[in-house]
């Protein structure tokens, strides 16, 4: 037994306790049927007894009256059941009163549980004491009209939560829409009785509905234990925030790393960088590059050189304030500032609330992120000051108005020394070409700090550097920091309404590439510590992406430059025909193709346009496509017809696939041969003559060219085409036809009309709606291809796309003289009075001497060694060309004669006394040709 203290009440407090009432000499006088119940004792088997006789020990009533005091009489005794076994019991002894004067008229209640429901008892009022106390979880009981009767409310430190919950109803502090939410689980605990478990909701205040904090709801029913009533309903709640937040970190860090690198494109990288951001993390984000970045280039860290931020992508709510586009937003030197977090809080120290990680600017040097607070007050001299905010952010004291004014006075001498440090700044950049530290204008939407080394002026402050320091060697870092600016950073105040910012920089293999930055609005709360490293850990990975990017865009680059530099330029304009042209290239991973096209002038101002297309992708499609159209240009400068032509191509490309398919010296056995995926090439050949009209054409398995006629009809021409380069060495059929003047040829390739879909008519009737819509006819050339273009393929290209346009021209009447010669040497000397008579008519009297010559040695030696009859022609184009075709296929040769060679002059001294000159084989014999400039007029 012990002595139990006056305040508590152990066996009084139980619901049906056992109970007697006992008169001064301790007989019993009364039973309860629960006593009989204890101890199986009836109550005329009781009453009458002494008390002790219920004892399993006799001597433990000495026991229990030494436990007596004047106030509380209790303890523990074991009784003897009427079955003979033993009831360990609590009891406790309360006086009933009775005549003061007579110690025998006085009467107790004797109140007693068996041990075990008083352990359980006790153990119940533990719990609920302890339950109510602790710290770790949230206890919340409702009663039926769902109004709160009791809570730990230490817990509830939340601001906008009543410190006296008793009475109260959820709606009454929580956001309307959270309370509705909870007491409609409540009130299906409250109907049904079924346990909720473990039910996240998202708890905001009405006084702070920013943020909110995220908890789990666990309730269960109420009854009471004698008539099972409703009571109410207990619900226990956990702060999960935290968790939450360090899951969404997480999902958010997965999203990143499955979205980020999808893309090769530098663009679309920044575009999913600020996607994974908002609003994950925040509201507003923006993307910023260094200018050499995006153009695959490494921006310089040798410290020597400043490279403009230009943004590249912004996403948000409301992304007007950040205006995306080539425009300058700042700069970095690449020495000082390799740490954006240095070089921004060297600028505004004072007024960035930079997070504080538990060391240094040494300690975060790997990182480099910045968070700042930007909720500020303004002192009467209209110092600007941080407020104060919770987490690691830390504010700055108030001024006071003497170090206000201190402050100002300082500011402004800063300003002017900052102004003419900038004044230099500029006029050094502009002398050295640079300008990477100016600003774009009014609509730039904020930039890192001008930071350099001092030699062009710029402004760093060290943390570290003597003089910034006070004497006791703390530092006062405050103070040196505003010496270093008084304005808020611009790139932190770059959106109105934003009250918490975070920059990170995006960094690959230790180079600095950019920064990310992200804007908070009043609709959440500050950033912290935790959101600048997840923050920092995106940049990481974004970093990485960026520079597989630049590295791409810089191999596509070089691919696209070579494959560009192996084309003509775009426009070009002949006497045959006037032509533009547009090259798109691939987007597929592998890189460019094998497109390319040709204008190439031939003999008697004829002109042959070429299209073809090298099978595969990639650099030795590109080289391949060198090969072919360097073969093309040296088979047309021989004057060969396109069937032949294309002949002699098929034979050079089934040489490529033997060369291909053979070892190779310098390639390890059993390494891939990538040249195999660019062997094999389709070409459309067409060679046209202004002086006639006629158009010659032959196609190696390649689309037909389009044809738009002067009336306005566009009609594909229907060709014979033969198999692909490199397929077979079967023979090409030409296509023959008159173009009308005017006309204009669309030659293109597959690119064009197939675009992965593989519906080439639908492809084709799209292309011929889109050349009606161009007006090609009434329009200069120049831009039309790439307006026919525009906007295709809607989806990324598979192939590569090229588009010729060609108009035709004829010669007039008036600029071509034709004569037939009969073959007699005695008519040579009429015919050097015909080309000098048809020179004077031209007015090309300076030509006459040398043109009688050439018209003399030609037309006497096709006399001679040809027979006739002997066509002679005279054509004013550009330059005055003079053929001569004879019946005989004898290709001339030009020899230098020796001293005592009576001939053999004649081919060596028409080279000397014309520009060029060649011959071509004709279906009715060969053609001798030469070219003079015309005299200046």
């Amino acid at each position: 037994m012990r002595r139990a203290d006056k305040t508590e009440d152990p066996v009084s407090a139980l619901s049906d306790p056992a109970g007697a009432v006992l008169d001064a000499h301790g007989t019993i006088l009364g039973w309860t049927d629960e006593a009989a119940t204890l101890l199986g004792l009836a109550g005329d088997q009781a009453c009458g007894r002494p008390v002790t006789s219920l004892l399993a020990d006799r001597d433990q009533w000495r026991q229990a009256l030494r436990t007596r005091t004047p106030t509380v009489w209790e303890g523990r005794v074991v009784l003897r059941h009427a079955a003979g076994h033993e009831v360990p019991v609590v009891f406790r002894v309360l006086p009933l009163g009775g005549d003061a004067g007579r110690v025998d008229a006085a009467r107790y209640l004797v109140l007693a549980a068996a041990r075990p429901t008083y352990e359980r008892w006790r153990q119940d009022i533990a719990f609920s004491h302890e339950l109510f106390f602790q710290d770790r979880m949230g206890v919340l009981l409702f009663d039926v009209d769902l109004r709160l009767v009791r809570t730990n409310a230490h817990l509830l430190w939340y601001s906008g939560v009543p410190s006296d919950l008793a009475g109260h109803r959820l709606g009454d502090f929580l956001f309307p829409e959270d309370a509705a939410v909870l007491e409609r689980h409540l009130a299906e605990v409250l109907r049904t009785g079924d346990l909720r478990l473990g039910v996240e909701v998202l708890i905001r205040t009405r006084e702070d509905p920013r943020g909110g904090r995220h908890m789990t709801i666990s309730a269960f029913r109420l009854r009471d234990p004698h008539d099972g009533g409703l009571v109410g309903v207990a619900a226990f709640f956990t702060d999960i925030t935290d968790h939450v937040r360090a899951r969404q970190r997480l999902d958010l860090l997965h999203h990143a790393a499955a979205v980020l690198g999808e893309s090769l494109s530098i663009i679309r990288t920044c575009e999913d960088l600020t996607t994974v951001l908002v609003p994950g993390l925040a509201d507003l984000a923006a993307v910023d590059l260094a200018d050499p970045v995006l153009i695959g280039e490494e921006p310089a860290h040798d410290g020597e050189h400043l490279f403009a931020l230009r943004r590249m992508a912004v996403a948000g709510a409301d992304d007007s304030p950040l205006p995306t586009g080539p425009m300058t937003l700042g700069s970095i030197d690449t020495h000082r500032a390799t740490d954006i977090a240095a070089a921004a809080e060297a600028v505004d120290g004072s007024r960035a609330e930079a997070v504080s990680r538990g060391g240094g600017p040494s300690e975060r040097a790997g990182h480099g992120g910045l968070v700042a607070d930007l909720r500020r007050t303004a002192t009467a001299d209209g110092v600007q000051t941080p407020t104060s905010t919770a987490g690691d952010t830390q504010a700055a004291d108030a001024p006071t108005p003497a170090a206000a004014r201190a402050d100002g006075k300082r500011a402004a001498d800063r300003q002017e020394a900052d102004r003419q440090a900038a004044d230099q700044r500029e006029a050094d950049q502009q002398a050295a070409g640079e300008g990477a530290g100016a600003t774009g204008g009014g609509a730039t939407a904020g930039a890192l700090a001008d930071v350099g080394t001092g030699a062009r002026g710029e402004r760093w402050v060290d943390p570290e550097t003597p003089g910034q320091h006070g004497a006791d060697g703390s530092g006062d870092a405050h103070a040196g920091a505003s010496d270093a600016s008084d304005e808020v950073l611009a790139w932190a105040r770059s959106v109105p309404g934003a009250h918490s910012v975070m920059t990170a920089p995006l960094h690959a293999r230790g180079i600095l590439l950019g920064r990310v930055t992200v804007w908070r609005t009043e609709a959440l709360e500050p950033f912290d510590a935790e959101d600048l490293t997840l923050l920092e850990e995106v940049a990481a990975r974004a970093g990485l992406a960026v520079d597989n990017a630049r590295r791409y865009t810089r191999e596509r680059r070089a691919a696209v430059k070579l494959q560009r530099s192996l084309l003509p330029p775009a426009l070009t304009d002949v006497v045959a025909a006037e032509t533009a042209s547009v090259y798109l290239p691939t987007d597929a991973a592998r890189g460019v193709g094998g497109d390319w096209f040709d204008v190439i002038p031939l003999s008697s101002a004829r002109v042959a346009l070429v299209v073809g297309d090298v099978v595969g992708h990639g650099l030795q499609a590109t080289a391949t496509m060198g090969r072919l159209r360097t073969a093309v240009r040296t088979l047309a400068d021989l004057d060969v017809d396109p069937e032949e032509l294309l002949t002699h191509l098929d034979d050079l490309v089934l040489q490529l696939t033997v060369e291909a398919d053979s070892d190779r010296p310098g390639i390890e056995d059993g390494a891939p041969n990538s040249m195999t995926d660019s062997v094999g090439a389709s070409c459309l050949y067409v060679t046209y003559d202004p002086v006639t009209g006629h158009c010659v054409m032959a196609s190696a398995g390649h689309p037909p060219p389009a044809l738009i006629s002067p009336d306005g009809s566009v009609r594909f021409i229907e060709l014979d085409p033969g198999p692909p380069l490199g397929v077979s060495s079967l023979p090409f059929d030409i296509t023959e036809l008159d173009l009308p003047p005017g006309s204009v040829l669309a030659l293109y390739t597959d690119g064009l009309v197939e675009r992965g879909t593989g519906d080439v008519d639908e492809g084709m009737a799209e292309l011929r709606a889109r050349l009606l819509r161009a007006d090609a006819l009434h329009r200069p050339l120049a831009g039309l291809p790439r307006e026919v273009v525009t906007d295709l393929p809607p989806s990324r290209l598979p192939d590569d796309v090229t588009l010729l346009l060609a108009r035709t021209r004829m010669l007039p009447e008036g600029d071509r003289a034709a004569w037939t010669l009969a073959a007699d040497p005695a008519l040579v000397a009429g015919t050097r009075e015909l080309v000098a008579g048809q020179l004077a008519e031209w007015g090309l009297h300076e030509l006459t001497f040398t043109t009688e010559l050439v018209v003399s040695e030609l037309v006497t030696n096709a006399i001679r060694y040809a027979g006739g009859p002997v066509e002679l022609r005279l054509i004013r184009a550009g330059v005055l060309i003079c053929e001569v075709s004879d019946p005989s296929s004898t290709q001339p040769r030009m020899r230098r004669a020796r001293a005592t060679d009576e001939g053999g002059r004649g081919l060596y001294l028409v080279a000397q006394l014309t520009s060029r000159w060649g011959s071509r084989y004709t279906r009715h014999g060969k053609t001798i040709w030469t070219e003079q400039p015309l005299p200046d007029v």
